[in-house]
């Protein structure tokens, strides 16, 4: 166990570190900036395997502090609490928060961190004054988000072009979200049932002129029909065919407002004969009939 005599204490300036902050002249830019200015960085950097790390803020900071742990171990003293922080855990300290935080000397901590403010920083942001678990599993995509982690701060380096700045905070949207929402991040490697999903509704909308049931998808896919609406509802809180009427729908409000053909004509391609039969369904859910939908959007 390393003694903490021998240890000599730093803010930054480890081996290997990456730092950057965006200077007050950028930073006008930044705040008149739409696209960016309710949300961007303001700190950015890499403390690799950060022995002797310590930093003390007695009064807190004016921005969002989030610091991501990746390797090793570190520890973060808040409102009278210390908090361990291990490998794939992540925390975001409220800014004017009095804070103390550190490596362990035993193990040092590399970490991954960053200072984020604006308007709607708040609404962006993971819980506040907690661990956040981000633990690997097959659908993690944890190296992911530390590549977009590297982009930003590559681009937040890059400072001198203005792109690149703004480029840089809209990718801070993602990343926040990413943690956010961290079950939906995910949910885009849940392969199986995703591409089965993603198939049912591709034949949906290459089949719009047809009336097909749900034994038919099932029969298709080589599965069951309960399974097929399970999924429908999992995932889109909708059974199979109401999502595909609500496909036809969509497609009929594109002809309404597209094309010059008839209401009749436009049922027919939709697989509904009955001009009357489509109307009703078309008005049930859309609000309003077709000719009255066509007078107000077209």
């Amino acid at each position: 166990m390393v003694q903490y005599h021998e240890i000599e204490f730093k803010k930054d300036g480890f081996i290997g570190q990456r730092m950057t902050y965006l200077p007050g002249i950028v930073k006008k830019k930044v705040l008149q900036d739409p696209r960016v200015n309710d949300l961007y960085i303001t700190h950015i950097g890499i403390f690799p395997k950060a022995f002797g790390h310590l930093r003390t803020r007695p009064l807190g900071c004016s921005q969002f502090i989030l610091i991501y742990c990746v390797e090793g171990e570190g520890w973060i003293d808040i409102e009278g609490k210390r908090h361990s922080i291990l490998p794939n855990q992540l925390f975001i300290i409220n800014p004017k928060v009095p804070c103390i935080y550190g490596s362990n000397p035993d193990n040092p901590w590399t970490n991954y961190w960053l200072h984020f403010t604006g308007k709607n920083a708040a609404n962006y942001s993971p819980p506040v004054n907690q661990v956040i678990e981000i633990p690997p599993t097959n659908d993690s995509r944890i190296e992911e988000r530390l590549l977009l982690f590297e982009e930003m701060l590559q681009n937040v380096e890059n400072h001198f072009k203005f792109e690149k700045v703004a480029y840089a905070n809209i990718c801070l949207k993602q990343f926040l979200t990413s943690i956010k929402y961290l079950h939906v991040y995910r949910s885009v490697k849940k392969e199986p049932e995703n591409d089965l999903l993603k198939s049912v509704i591709s034949f949906m909308k290459n089949n719009l002129n047809r009336n097909i049931r749900i034994d038919d998808f099932a029969k298709k896919y080589n599965c069951s029909s309960s399974h097929i609406y399970k999924l429908f509802k999992k995932n889109l809180n909708s059974s199979p065919l109401d999502f595909f009427i609500h496909l036809k729908m969509e497609r009929a409000c594109k002809y309404l407002t597209q094309t010059n053909l008839k209401v009749k004509e436009i049922g027919q391609k939709l697989g509904y004969e009955d001009q009357y039969n489509f109307s009703r369904i078309f008005s049930k859910h859309i609000g309003q009939s077709p000719a009255n939908y066509r007078k107000e959007e077209k």
